[in-house]
């Protein structure tokens, strides 16, 4: 499964717009409110009539994501839905390298071209019928991902039976509850248990799913190992370090949600493709895509998770949002979509750049506060012209503002050199 190209059309704040996607990680960026989170919308929506077929529950991009057109007429303001919403894919999808998804007006009745439901209909059929076929990953995570736990026992994880296509549960809202999470935690540290008690009295170094899926989180957060279900303690713990066993609820929102998003992808592959064996999480491919990917992490963590995404899940497509100027400066032009009134480009250079040059040459802001600016204009401006009276005004001004500067030191040898000159 990938995502090449799509062809959007009065979906949300998009009248008429054309994106391209790398096959390896795409971040999204832009000022709030240039359509983000929209765009991740409509890629995610490009994959409704797979989603649905594979998913029990039905997802559903209704009405309200078409977008609204104001007209005037004698004074008076209406807003009007402008109709066909169409989202147009190309990419790989099945057996189909182009599909399209349309929303007509509702007596015109909604549809699709209902390729992408038919040929999955045929990949359903086959895997029901025990064929090993390679499963693609599909989930959405939302800006308002939690990660809060859902309190699941081991009795309730011990009852239920997983099919292959639970893999893609909630895929749309891949955080609506944590109880397909723990449940499969719970489920493996039994099933290690199992394997462990058969093995005596000669137990092997046990390497199943869950040392897969706690080797994916160690490429984010290399402290961070053992992931699994205490029985004793009724929760999911977390090792950090050498000397610390933490709740998993108990993390930072930082360490939880890079903990469980990265452990999420995991398991879902473990779950899609359990024929792949070890080499899982190597192997399989799919779209997943992250709305403001940066949530929660620290700036060292915002360096590094884009690397850690690559190396753990090396086949899947990423469709990420961020602001984050750490996030942006890992990654190559060609892999960030600069959106900008409704037009989107890629950056001239990206790659390595310190955040302070992100925030200026690609995010259009200034590197510090624009008053701290004006001053620091001022006084160069100053020393420039020998206004050297205005100069140590203006040094004056800036050491209360702002005490530590770097800028100090090169203007007071200069107001020095100055001084000694002018005598």
């Amino acid at each position: 499964m990938r995502l090449d190209h799509l062809h959007i059309q009065n979906f949300r704040c998009y009248e008429d717009a054309h994106f391209d996607f790398q096959p390896g990680f795409n971040l999204v960026v832009g000022v709030n409110g240039s359509g983000k989170t929209s765009l991740l919308q409509a890629a995610a929506l490009a994959f409704i009539d797979y989603g649905n077929t594979v998913d029990t529950s039905t997802t559903s991009f209704g009405v309200e994501n078409i977008r609204l057109v104001m007209s005037k007429f004698e004074g008076r303001v209406r807003l009007d839905r402008s109709y066909p919403m169409s989202i147009h894919a190309k990419g790989k999808a099945v057996s189909l390298d182009e599909w399209r998804v349309v929303l007509k007006l509702e007596k015109d009745s909604d549809t699709s071209d209902d390729s992408l439901g038919l040929s999955t209909d045929d990949l359903v059929e086959d895997v029901d019928d025990g064929g090993l076929i390679d499963l693609s990953i599909l989930a959405f995570y939302r800006a308002n991902r939690r990660w809060e736990s859902a309190g699941i026992s081991a009795e309730y994880a011990a009852q239920q039976k997983i099919s292959r296509f639970d893999g893609y549960a909630n895929w749309s809202n891949a955080v609506t509850d944590l109880k397909d999470f723990e449940s499969w935690f719970i489920g493996k540290t039994l099933e290690r248990m199992q394997n462990i008690l058969e093995a005596a009295p000669n137990p092997a170094n046990l390497d199943d799913e869950l040392a897969w899926v706690n080797r994916a989180i160690q490429t984010a957060l290399p402290e961070a190992h053992d992931l699994r279900y205490d029985l004793r303690a009724q929760t999911l713990l977390v090792d950090l370090g050498s000397d610390r066993t933490i709740p998993f609820n108990s993390l930072s929102d930082g360490q939880r949600g890079l903990i469980a998003l990265i452990a999420d992808i995991a398991r879902r592959m473990c779950i899609l493709n359990p024929h792949m064996g070890k080499d899982v999480l190597q192997n399989t491919s799919g779209v997943v895509i992250i709305d403001e990917l940066d949530i929660h992490l620290h700036p060292a963590w915002q360096r590094t998770i884009v690397r850690a995404l690559k190396t753990a899940f090396p086949k899947v497509q990423f469709i990420a949002a961020s602001h984050s100027p750490q996030i942006i400066g890992s990654l190559r032009p060609e892999e960030i979509i600069v959106l900008d009134n409704g037009d989107s480009s890629h950056p001239r250079v990206s790659y390595g750049l310190d955040s302070s040059r992100v925030l200026e040459e690609i995010m259009g802001a200034p590197q510090r506060e624009p008053e701290v600016e004006s001053l620091l204009s001022a006084l160069f401006s100053a020393l420039e012209n020998n206004n050297l009276e205005d100069a140590k005004a203006c040094l004056l001004n800036l050491k209360t503002e702002a005490p530590d500067l770097p800028e100090f030191a090169r203007a007071e040898a200069l107001l020095k050199r100055k001084e000694i000159l002018g005598k």
